[in-house]
């Protein structure tokens, strides 16, 4: 069961207002005014006579709406910290998440204020706790009431806004491109899923339980709430961007000095989510476990088996030339020759000198050394 809690004018949804029995849902509204910048403005000119247009081309542009769905989100046991993002709109991934190990994570859409991340990042290094570090960034913004911003620190606190335009947008019938159904959020144990321009309050909901029940690493967790948020109708616009950020403290034993694990992201695709999905996977070192499982498989003589772990490598990370090289002994094992030749060739296309000197003393060739054109790439 969801506790449902509706917000008073103004107000702020905390992960403090959980319920034993679930997350609590709730929709932020405000009473607050906005003034929205036109596409077309008449200015006097300095020749009272004159008057001049002044085009969308001479005004600076409002800020970018990203009809979003995200979440953050810490884990208080590993220190990772991590923002997940989708939306109908360019470039999304480079625009809503923030992260700082150590400190905390930022979502901030709708028309996002690309400034919030900073400042609430430096706010929390501060002190403040999540709840005043939202109320700060939006009492200081003329245009709050347009933006929506979620907000976690590194005890797993979180604070998220929506302003009042980004609710009404949805029942707005002289702004159809953002007509949606929902704005809001759902806040849970040190994560919280907020969105707009939604399918419906399902959207989050879904994504607080997939986060929740999910197994394995911090992406993988975000990208699972991602793909529950996308099954309940996510962005009534569509999809076109998404990404994931994961950021963990240095160990001090260590010599690493990699802060972002994970930082991903694509622009402009029909479905972001398939090439997310491989850039993780790319991330997470997927194919050279492959590759290694494919090299066991051809020792066991599985070479079938192994071509098939080569090929799902190549599938992640198609440059992956030991895959290629691999693929290749498991072809000529199965006395699939052409093909053997023909991965081998591109191998060494892009490393010569690696794998020229390997293949020409590599015994699993042996069958293709009576093929002219094996003699000739070996030499």
């Amino acid at each position: 069961m969801i506790g449902i809690t509706p917000c008073t004018a103004g107000a702020l949804m905390l992960a403090g207002c959980m319920v034993s029995a679930g997350p609590v849902w709730a929709q932020s509204v405000t009473s607050r005014g906005m003034s929205e910048s036109p596409t077309t403005v008449m200015a006097a000119a300095a020749d009272p006579l004159h008057e001049s247009l002044i085009t969308a081309r001479d005004v600076e542009p409002p800020d970018p709406w990203f009809g979003t769905f995200s979440i953050i989100a810490v884990d208080t046991t590993t220190g990772e910290m991590g923002v997940g993002v989708q939306s109908r709109a360019f470039g999304a991934g480079a625009a809503v998440p923030w992260a700082k190990p150590g400190v905390g994570a930022v979502a901030t859409q709708a028309s996002a204020n690309r400034l919030y991340g900073p400042k609430a990042i430096a706010l929390l290094e501060q002190g403040l706790s999540p709840e005043d570090v939202v109320k700060r960034i939006t009492d200081e913004d003329a245009g709050r009431d347009s933006r929506q911003v979620a907000v976690i620190d590194a005890k797993g606190r979180s604070a998220v806004y929506t302003g009042q335009r980004v609710i009404s947008r949805n029942t707005d019938p002289k702004d159809p491109v953002h007509l949606g159904n929902y704005a809001g959020h759902v806040t849970g144990v040190n994560f919280s899923a907020q969105g707009n321009t939604l399918a419906s309050p399902a959207v989050v909901q879904a994504m607080a339980k997939a986060y929740e029940s999910t197994k394995g690493s911090m992406a993988d967790r975000l990208m699972a709430a991602l793909d529950a948020g996308q099954a309940q109708g996510g962005d009534t616009r569509g999809m076109q961007s998404a990404g994931i950020l994961v950021v963990r403290p240095l160990d001090p034993r260590s010599e690493s000095t990699v802060e972002r694990v994970i930082d991903i992201r694509v622009d402009d695709a029909d479905n972001p989510f398939v090439e997310l999905r491989r850039l993780l996977r790319m991330t997470q070192g997927e194919p050279a476990r492959l590759v290694a499982r494919g090299n066991e498989l051809v020792t066991a003589g599985r070479h079938d088996d192994a071509a098939v772990a080569f090929r799902e490598a190549l599938a992640i990370n198609p440059r992956l030339e030991t895959a290629m090289y691999g693929l290749a002994r498991a072809y000529a094992h199965s006395g699939r020759l052409a093909d053997a030749l023909a991965q081998l060739s591109t191998a060494i296309a892009r490393q010569p000198h690696v794998w020229r000197t390997q293949a020409a003393a590599d015994a699993a060739f042996a069958p293709l050394k009576a093929i002219p054109a094996f003699l000739a790439l070996v030499q």
